[in-house]
This record gives structure tokens, C-alpha cells and sequence, in this order.
């Protein structure tokens, strides 16, 4: 893959492969890919498939894609780990085929997801208290997201784009005696919310504290309607966002990771 330092050499690429019919699993925007390239860390490669895309997360890559034929090997020449996710709904049937496809270039399966959906309303207010984390907890949020997610799957924010977001106030901590219990990293973009990391602390599992750091999020946000993608296989987190008004929207995604070591 080449390095690309240009925002603008990136959507030049990625307007040539915007075809009918293509598979893609991103669209490119400055906001998204412009910083990856001021950094150094911005990769792209056409091939016979498609256009492939990777940021540099630092303990991987993240991929993306357009790809137009399926028919043809991927071709490329990937860095490892490499990290992609397939989002689709039940018509998508395009993007569900570049799953298989994709296994049958290398890349393993790690999990499922799904998205679930909540309409607008106000919950009761948490029935703890919530505050909101300070721009000056950065390293702290860091180090218990990261306790709690996968580096590779969580999708966790580098330290800049966190320290935007605790500029924003979107991220909510329960704590006890001076130590985060339970934290919510959300995104609102003024019309609708989105749940991007949801923990508690192993030890505090088992004591409801889920319920209020969402009840919180929905008062942080207006009540506005909101997402949450979590994993297929943990049923007590779908329980818990169950029980505050969520409920699956037919949406799902495939995460697969290239790694040949």
C-alpha cells in the first residue's frame, strides 16, 4: 500500500471507485481521514477488487473498502493487523456477500454485531449520580477503556480524538471512592445520539449500574433518539439496553481482522 498525505489524493481515489454496484463500508470525509493523513498514517491501494484504505491506530489498522469485483483476488498488500467491519441491513445483500469474500482472502471472523435503535423520550433521571469526565482525565478514561475493550474491536479513540470528545462532554463516569465504577463514551450530533463505549469496572458487575449511565446519556442528550452497536453474544447487555426502551433495528455487522502470523 502507498502512503497518502493528501486528503484531497484520497477522495480523488475513492470518487473513481464511487460505481454502481460498488461495495463500500465508508465514505471519505475530511473530518474522518483528513488527520490520518496530516499524520503519516494514512495507506491506500487500488486493485483489481477495489480501492483499499488503512488508518495506522498504532497496535493496528483500520480498513476500509470499495470493492467492485468479488470475483477476482483482494490483491493486495495489507499491513497486519488490519481490521475491517461490514455494516449492512437485511437488503444489503451486496455488502453481506463481502464477508465470505473476505474470509476467503484471509481475513478471520471475530464477531458479530448488532444495532439497536431507541425513539426520542426522556427516561427518569439516573438513579445515581453521573458527572461528566474532565478534558483533564484523558490518560484515566484512556486506561479503563482499554481495560475493558479489545484494542483491536473496541474502535477506542486515540488521544486526540478523546480529548475532543471530553472537550465535548461526552463521556459520563460513575465512580467510587475516587475510582471510575462505569463510564459512557457518546457521540450527539445535535439531532440523534450514539452509545460508543459503555464498561463497568469487573468488580462492580451485577449492581445495575448500566441503567443509570444510559438514563444519563438520554438526559446529556434531550432524550433524542439514539443507537448503540454491541456484540451478538452478550445477551445481558441487550437485556440492559432492552429495559431502557432500545430495541434491535434489523442492522448488523461482521468485524474481520487480517493477521497471517
Amino acid at each position: 500500500m502507498e502512503r497518502i498525505d493528501r486528503y484531497d489524493a484520497l477522495a480523488e481515489l475513492a470518487s473513481r471507485h464511487m460505481t454502481k454496484g460498488v461495495r463500500a463500508n465508508t465514505l471519505v470525509s475530511q473530518a474522518e481521514y483528513g488527520p490520518a493523513a496530516e499524520s503519516g498514517g494514512l495507506l491506500a491501494q487500488e486493485t483489481p477488487a477495489g480501492l483499499l484504505i488503512a488508518r495506522d491506530r498504532g497496535d493496528h489498522h483500520r480498513l476500509n473498502f470499495y470493492l467492485s469485483d468479488l470475483t477476482v483476488p483482494l490483491g493486495a498488500n495489507l499491513p497486519a493487523p488490519a481490521v475491517t467491519e461490514v455494516a449492512f441491513r437485511p437488503r444489503d445483500t451486496g455488502l453481506q456477500e463481502t464477508v465470505p469474500y473476505l474470509q476467503s482472502q484471509g481475513f478471520a471472523l471475530l464477531l458479530w454485531r448488532i444495532r439497536m435503535s431507541r425513539p426520542a423520550g426522556l427516561p427518569e433521571p439516573p438513579a445515581l449520580p453521573v458527572r461528566t469526565a474532565e478534558p483533564t482525565e484523558n490518560r484515566a478514561v484512556q486506561a479503563f477503556l482499554r481495560e475493558n475493550f479489545s484494542p483491536l474491536t473496541g474502535c477506542l479513540p486515540n488521544e486526540a480524538e478523546l480529548a475532543e470528545t471530553l472537550a465535548q462532554g461526552q463521556v459520563l463516569v460513575l465512580e467510587e471512592a475516587g475510582a471510575f465504577t462505569g463510564l459512557l463514551h457518546f457521540s450527539h450530533d445535535g439531532k440523534s445520539g450514539e452509545i460508543r463505549h459503555l464498561a463497568v469496572r469487573a468488580d462492580h458487575r451485577g449492581r445495575g449500574l448500566t441503567r443509570p449511565l444510559i438514563a444519563a446519556f438520554l438526559q446529556a442528550t434531550g432524550g433524542a433518539k439514539s443507537t448503540v452497536w454491541l456484540r451478538e453474544d452478550f445477551p445481558a447487555a441487550r437485556a440492559a439496553y432492552e429495559t431502557m426502551g432500545f430495541a434491535p433495528d434489523g442492522r448488523r455487522s461482521a468485524v474481520l481482522c487480517y493477521d497471517p502470523k
